[in-house]
């Protein structure tokens, strides 16, 4: 990994931007409720939605992660 993405990342993780944003994806997650979907298409779509809410709700661990790896493989 990058040493300055990752330095770029941590100090984006600090800020109460990032800790607002996490928060308001929590909360979109919460709030999507499987009886609330209509039909098959809306099934799909809300499933596609969720798959992004998560893989954005795991960046923060992904590159903590990564920079573990990284600092295993030196």
């Amino acid at each position: 990994m990058d040493n300055k993405f990752a330095e770029n990342a941590r100090s984006m993780f600090i800020t109460d931007g990032w800790k607002t944003f996490v928060s308001d994806i929590e909360a979109n997650i919460l709030g999507m409720r499987i009886e609330n979907i209509e039909d098959e298409k809306a099934f799909w779509i809300a499933k596609g939605q969720l798959a992004v809410l998560h893989q954005i709700l795991g960046y923060e661990n992904m590159v903590h992660h990564a920079e573990a790896e990284d600092e295993q493989d030196l």
